[in-house]
Order: C-alpha cells, then sequence, then structure tokens
C-alpha cells in the first residue's frame, strides 16, 4: 500500500448502513479526551480524533490527514516518533505507556504516555500502526517538582551534621543521613537497612536505644534531648543529645519514629574543664580572701609603741562587708614613728581576682614608700604611677579612689590628700563641729590621667576628735525603690553620735545603711573606718 488514498479507511465508505463495529470505534474516537490516531506505513496520518488535531493545532481531524509528526513536532521527536513506529511495522511489537516529552513545532513542550500498536488488515497483515497517547504533563511536572524537592530534602539531611535516621515500628533502620551512616560505620544506606542499633552496637548502648524506641513507639511521648554516655572504640567517653519523636502517615497511623542526635563530646568535655578550673580559681580566691583578710584583722599599731593598748593615744575600729569572695575596698594603717599614722582607705573598681590584684598592688606601693608616705600627696602620686602602665599595654580603664592622711598627735593636725574618693568626716570635741575633708578643687581618681599632681590639705585633729572616713559603698545602697542612702544620712548619723567611740560609731553607721536598704549584703563593698584621738 503505497499511497494513503488507497486504504480503506482513508477512502469515502459505500454508501451503506455504518456497521456496530464502525459506530463504536466513531463513538470512541469522538468522545475520547486522550488522543487516537492511526498511520499507515510511511507515519502518515490517517485518521485521528478531535482530541488528537486539537493537540496538534489542527483544526480539524480531517486536517492532519496525510500530513506527519514532522509536520506538527520538532524534528528531534519527530525522527524518534518514526523510527519508533517503523520499528513496530518491522517487529510487530508495540510500544505500551511509553513516557516522552513532547516539544512542539513552535518550542511549545509537554509531556505524555505513548501506547503504540501494529494495525493489521483482515488478513493480519501489518498495515501501519495506531497509537493512544494522554496528556500527563500536570503528573509528570508535580512529579518533578516532587522529585526535586526530595533531592533538596535529601541533600540537606545529609549535609546536616547532626546525626539523623528514621525507623520504622520494629525499631530497624528505614533512612540515616550520612553522618549517621559514619557513626553506625556504615558506607551505604542499604547496608544499615532493616538493622537495629543493637547489630551495629551489642550490648548496654544498643539495648538503651532499644528501650528508648520502645517508650516512643509505646507511649507516643517524644524524648527530647537526653543526654546519653558511652564509650567509643578509642575508649574515651563520647556524650551525644538524643531526641526521638513518633512518625505518623497521612492516615495518622504510627508508622515508625524518627531520631536525631548531636555529638556533644567537646561541648561536656569543655563543661568538666571548666567545672575544674572554676573550682581551682574558687580555691585561688578563697585563699586571697585569706590574705586579704589576714591584711584587714591584724591589730591595730599602738601610739607610743611602748603604750598598753588600751592606752593607745589614738583608737581605731573598722567595718568591712565585701560583695563577692574578693573585693575591691580595703584600708590600711601605718605606723611612722609614736606620733605619726597613716591611714589609707581605696577602692578599686569592679570586683573579683583582678580587684584583688590592684588591692594588693596599691597596699604594697604605699607600704614599701616607707617614710617617704609621710607626705600624702606624694603617696597619692605613687599610686597613679603604678595604675598607669597597667592601662597603657592592657588598653582597658583601671582605677581607684583613695584616700590618704597622716594624723601627727603631737602636732594634733591632719594632712590629707584625695584622689576622687568619697569626703571623710572629723567630729570635732571641742566645739561638737562636723567637719567634711571635701577640697574645693576635686581631684581624679589614680588611674586616670599619667603625673597628676595631688594636692595635699591640712586641718586639726585634737584629742577628743573622730576621723571617719568610708567607701561609696555606703552612700550608694540603694532601699527597694532606689534611692540611695546618700550624704546627708551619714551626715545625720555623725550628728546624732556626739561622745560616742569610734566603734560605736562605725556599728550605728552600718546598722543605718542596713536599715535602709532591708539589705545585710550590699550590691557593692561597703568599708567604715574610724580613728579617735584620746
Amino acid at each position: 500500500m503505497s499511497d494513503v488514498t488507497t486504504h480503506p479507511l482513508s477512502s469515502p465508505a459505500p454508501a451503506a448502513p455504518e456497521s456496530l463495529d464502525s459506530s463504536l470505534l466513531r463513538v470512541l474516537m469522538d468522545t475520547s479526551p486522550d488522543r487516537i490516531y492511526f498511520k499507515d506505513l510511511q507515519s502518515r496520518f490517517v485518521r485521528n480524533n478531535a482530541a488528537h488535531a486539537r493537540s496538534l493545532g489542527a483544526s480539524s481531524p480531517e486536517e492532519c490527514v496525510g500530513r506527519t509528526d514532522f509536520d506538527f513536532f520538532s524534528r528531534e521527536h519527530a525522527e524518534r516518533a518514526f523510527a519508533d513506529e517503523q520499528e513496530i511495522i518491522r517487529s510487530g511489537r508495540p510500544i505500551i505507556a511509553k513516557t516522552e516529552r513532547l516539544t512542539m513545532r513552535d518550542g511549545q513542550q509537554g509531556w505524555a504516555s505513548s501506547t503504540k500498536m501494529p494495525w493489521r488488515d483482515a488478513s493480519g497483515r501489518i498495515i501501519g500502526t495506531f497509537g493512544l497517547t494522554r496528556d500527563i504533563t500536570a503528573t509528570q511536572e508535580a512529579e518533578e517538582k516532587l522529585k526535586q524537592e526530595r533531592n533538596l530534602l535529601r541533600t540537606i539531611i545529609d549535609h546536616l551534621p547532626s546525626r539523623l535516621y528514621v525507623k520504622d515500628v520494629a525499631s530497624h533502620y528505614v533512612l540515616n543521613n550520612k553522618a549517621h551512616l559514619a557513626m553506625l560505620g556504615v558506607p551505604t544506606q542499604e547496608e544499615a537497612v532493616g538493622r537495629t542499633t543493637s547489630d551495629f552496637f551489642p550490648g548496654e548502648r544498643g539495648a538503651q536505644a532499644l528501650t528508648d524506641d520502645r517508650q516512643v513507639l509505646s507511649s507516643n511521648e517524644p524524648v527530647l534531648n537526653q543526654e546519653k554516655s558511652d564509650f567509643g572504640p578509642d575508649g574515651n567517653v563520647h556524650w551525644s543529645l538524643v531526641t526521638k519523636v513518633p512518625l505518623r502517615d497521612i492516615h495518622g497511623d504510627l508508622v515508625g519514629l524518627v531520631g536525631i542526635s548531636h555529638d556533644i563530646t567537646r561541648r561536656k568535655q569543655a563543661e568538666e574543664e571548666l567545672q575544674r578550673r572554676t573550682a581551682e580559681m574558687e580555691t585561688d580566691l578563697r585563699m586571697a580572701r585569706q590574705v586579704q583578710e589576714a591584711f584587714l584583722s591584724r591589730g591595730y599599731p599602738v601610739f607610743p609603741r611602748t603604750a598598753p593598748p588600751g592606752s593607745s593615744a589614738l583608737r581605731f575600729a573598722h567595718r568591712y562587708i565585701p560583695t563577692t569572695t574578693l573585693g575591691g575596698d580595703f584600708f590600711d594603717i601605718l605606723q611612722f614613728s609614736d606620733t605619726q599614722c597613716g591611714v589609707l582607705v581605696c577602692d578599686v573598681m569592679g570586683h573579683g581576682v583582678r580587684a584583688g590584684l590592684l588591692t594588693a598592688l596599691i597596699r604594697g606601693v604605699v607600704e614599701e614608700m616607707g617614710r617617704r608616705a609621710i607626705d600624702p600627696a606624694h603617696v597619692l602620686g605613687e599610686v597613679n604611677r603604678s595604675l598607669m602602665p597597667i592601662v597603657e599595654h592592657t588598653g582597658q580603664p583601671v582605677f581607684a579612689t583613695a584616700f590618704f592622711g597622716v594624723i601627727d598627735i603631737a602636732q594634733h593636725s591632719l594632712t590629707f590628700a584625695n584622689a576622687g574618693h568619697p569626703a571623710p568626716f572629723i567630729r570635732h570635741a571641742n566645739s561638737d563641729t562636723l567637719d567634711r575633708l571635701a577640697p574645693a578643687d576635686p581631684e581624679p581618681a589614680a588611674g586616670l590621667l599619667g603625673d597628676f599632681q595631688y594636692t595635699r590639705h591640712a586641718c586639726e585633729f585634737r584629742p577628743g576628735d573622730l576621723l571617719v572616713a568610708y567607701t561609696d559603698g555606703v552612700l550608694e545602697a540603694a532601699n527597694a525603690s532606689g534611692g540611695m542612702f546618700g550624704e546627708e544620712r551619714l551626715r545625720q548619723v555623725m550628728a546624732g553620735s556626739r561622745g560616742a567611740s569610734g566603734a560605736e560609731v562605725s556599728d550605728r553607721l552600718l546598722g543605718e545603711v542596713q536599715r535602709h536598704s532591708g539589705c545585710t549584703m550590699f550590691e557593692d563593698d561597703v568599708c567604715i573606718v574610724a580613728i579617735e584621738a584620746r
């Protein structure tokens, strides 16, 4: 059969009643949404239905008769279709449900499921091909999108540093990411599927994992962020943070569990190291505190040195409450001679180890000065110079407020200098007056300005007079509403303590501060020093 016009279906049928088979074929062709077509031995269209004509862009099935795929599709697709059809004609073997991409001549693309069969005449001779093409573009695009999403999900899962896995209701592995496969010691997913934790870790570790699985699967309750430990192949303890949650299908039925574990061995080792170092530091702090307390609790000097302690010309008292293990406030009493006494009250910025080291530095600087320390301005200048290299080398602010005074009981005088420290008070016995030792021009704390020249001041200090020095923890002690104790309340305590000893005044002042704040321990160190001339 060399020409399509000689084919029975392509020629006009005789004017005769339509057979049942022809009627069924016509109904099928006209109503089917699938694309149905017949081709001759040269792959030319002999007959097709309306759905097929529309898919080709033809106005009617008749418009397609005698034409080929080369008239409607891209050359690449048309050549592939022609080769398939010629192979069917040669071999008689059909092509069933072949998924293929369709590319039209105008560039439009889609997906189809194509079935092509040999077309035989009544004698069984192959006279062409016929086919049915179903549009599966929407389904294929949905599958492609799902495949891309699965690929994206798998890529993310495999590149997670955490170990991720899925198990069925019998605790068999269904899915493992690369990190978990590495932990199991197998290179591929196939070597893990169907096995349990006990297959890889026999003994207590595997048994514990299966117990956790049963808890999740039987109770439907997750296991969240539990720390698990075991010994690794290197003999060292390994730690993991484990989470397991029930896995349900789209119908809500339990089908297994999802687990994720993080290796927290380094974190646990760091925590243990931190605990060890913290314990060491606490030991060092306790030792430093003991040294600091030893300085603060050492006996007061006696003036003159030969006098019995109860007959000293100067009587001393102090109250000291640090806020932390190691405070930044301190005081020191120095004996220059039988008639000259030095008093240092200092507040180093901050608390803890750094403050403790700075207090030791300042105390050492003052005590090493010896007799040169009888000039208060010179003392504060040396303290300032000792702090400046620390500031320059570390780039961190380091400063201290300080009051240094020298009492001369023979001259009935007090000389002093002040580096940004709260001004002490003197209660004069002969006049019941209260003097605040505040320079007219306040000078900066030590450690702020290099080579600053501090000013020396002087006032009377006669028998019966009382000097009370303190740190800013007294003034800044706050009550529940944030109101600070302040200088005015301190002045009132001093003014109301006529005739009271230095120890009594110290107790009253500390008691008032505690009552005001409602606390026995404060947010800042509290230091009170009282010196009374007899």
